[in-house]
């Protein structure tokens, strides 16, 4: 193939190429989505951080490799006890990756890696894309005092983070699930406990600034979009609660609208 890596893909009956380009950062998240679901795994290593058994991943296509994060936790319990307290309906799902990835793109925030279903070692799992060229973790940056370079975006980055946790009311959102790049980008990664059914928000205080195409994507976010691409991921008591979470944030963001204007309220991220 003179270095050109391709794999298949059925849509209408035939089967098509899609192309790997040689540098990770140029692929498209389907062309990640198609590498994550097709690659052969070449290697299987533990992860230093975690509880759920996660493991990190080596895949090979051709002349193209990338890393993945594997997780297969699926479990269910009437009633667990956290740290928070006596949790009732208790789910831990690695689903909860993969619906995170496509509920990101769903409202433009573009913050979670592509994650997929595969099965690995008999067992399904979601597969994650390794984030590339990642400086810290927000946990080091806070214990150490680092500044970020623009004080002003990174705030904005950050309000954008509290409201996805919010919408998703994400019971782990510890600072080691939060990834710094090298450019000062934020990702989101591990979300095996989010989805809860809850139709309040945890923390609505935190909800300060919101992007403008976040806030498009909100206002745009039906029954219909969530249950085409979350439906297969999601229970529907788990669909409901996203909805009620998502109709408070916006409730909450037009209040600060009309109180204090759009211009102390909607931001607008460059290179997101």
């Amino acid at each position: 193939m003179n270095r050109r890596n391709f794999l298949m893909t059925a849509a209408a009956g035939m089967v098509l190429p899609i192309r790997i380009r040689a540098s990770a950062a140029s692929l498209s998240d389907e062309e990640q989505e198609q590498f994550l679901l097709k690659a052969k795994i070449v290697k299987k290593k533990g992860t230093k951080v975690g509880t759920t058994g996660t493991s990190r991943l080596t895949l090979r296509s051709d002349d193209f490799a990338h890393d993945a994060h594997l997780q297969t936790i699926d479990v269910f319990k009437s009633s667990f006890q956290t740290p928070a307290g006596m949790e009732f309906n208790f789910r831990d799902s690695y689903k909860f990756n993969i619906a995170a990835y496509r509920l990101d793109r769903l409202i433009n925030l573009n913050v979670v890696p592509v994650s997929v279903e595969r099965r690995v070692a008999r067992k399904s799992a979601s597969v994650t894309w390794w984030v590339d060229d990642v400086q810290m973790l927000e946990l080091e940056r806070y214990k150490k005092k680092i500044s970020a370079p623009n004080r002003s975006a990174w705030l904005d980055q950050m309000y954008n983070v509290r409201i996805f946790n919010e919408l998703v009311f994400n019971n782990d959102p510890n600072l080691g699930n939060l990834l710094i790049t090298n450019d000062w980008k934020l990702r989101m990664i591990d979300f095996s406990r989010a989805f809860r059914t809850h139709d309040e928000l945890r923390n609505p205080k935190n909800l300060t600034r919101i992007d403008q195409r976040i806030y498009a994507g909100l206002q745009s976010l039906t029954r219909e979009k969530v249950v085409a691409k979350l439906g297969s991921l999601l229970r529907e008591t788990e669909v409901d609660g996203l909805l009620a979470r998502k109709d408070r944030i916006l409730e909450l963001f037009d209040a600060k609208i009309a109180e204090n204007g759009e211009a102390m309220v909607i931001c607008r991220l460059e290179g997101h």
